[in-house]
């Protein structure tokens, strides 16, 4: 009888414990995380949070830009040796969804899609004096980070086209751009990414990241041309007139 009494009030207790973890309110846990976070030389604002750890939403700003963060943790995932979470933001700036599985040595993201409205994001170009406008779809994303590399990583993403303005030595420069197409691709150890716009075959901008997280950036005549700035004739769309090389991760 002791035993049964025992077991029944270690059932409870567990229960108990496990309904309050399942609840534990967001805003709980981030009083106490915030401060560890390096929020203010991000210029990020949380104003307020709702929810549980596993399942709630953030509202946040930065920079002029306002939005809403949406989290659904799945624990159940755990058996798997896995940790789901989806997220999804809505803001000022446009949408982004994605899956994200967290694993011991890495992570992965997948079914990310989104728009953004890069006029709206002008403000934070604004020490770089470029100004943007029309919209980036993100139509797919796939991308697995293990052991500190990419491992691997597909996608496309489509910009509308609109005027570009960015400075030229103590000028100031602009364009009117057609509508850009970018894929993202793995082969190998090495991730890369192919942008042309959609009146010519030829890459306007390639770049990739090996395994090291080395990234390599290669900028090809062709953008020059579409941004009617003056280069020599006897050269081809196709040729390489920037290059850059530089560890990021």
């Amino acid at each position: 009888m002791f035993k049964k009494i025992l077991l029944f009030l270690l059932v409870g207790v567990i229960s108990y414990i496990s309904f309050l973890i399942a609840t534990l309110p967001a805003s709980f846990v981030w009083k106490y995380l915030s401060p560890q976070l390096p929020l203010k030389p991000l210029q990020i604002n949380v104003k307020g949070l709702s929810g549980t750890v596993w399942d709630g939403e953030a509202y946040v700003s930065s920079k002029g830009i306002e939005g809403v963060l949406d989290w659904d943790i799945s624990l159940t995932g755990l058996f798997a040796g896995q940790l789901p979470i989806q997220l999804a933001v809505k803001s000022s700036a446009g949408t982004l969804n994605t899956d994200i599985s967290v694993f011991s040595n890495g992570v992965e993201l997948s079914g990310t899609k989104g728009k953004i409205n890069l006029q709206a994001l002008n403000t934070l170009f604004k020490r770089q004096r470029v100004t943007l406008n029309g919209d980036l779809t993100i139509s797919s994303l796939e991308l697995g980070y293990f052991d500190r590399a990419v491992t691997s990583a597909t996608g496309q993403f489509d910009w509308s086209g609109g005027r570009v303005e960015y400075p030229a030595g103590r000028e100031m420069h602009g364009s009117q751009f057609p509508p850009f197409i970018g894929k993202i691709s793995q082969k190998g150890d090495i991730a890369l990414m192919h942008i042309s716009d959609t009146e010519s075959s030829v890459n306007a901008i390639e770049a990739q990241l090996d395994r090291t997280g080395t990234a390599t950036l290669r900028v090809k005549r062709r953008l020059l041309d579409l941004a009617n700035e003056p280069w020599p004739k006897n050269s081809s769309e196709n040729d390489v007139v920037f290059k850059a090389k530089r560890r990021i991760m």
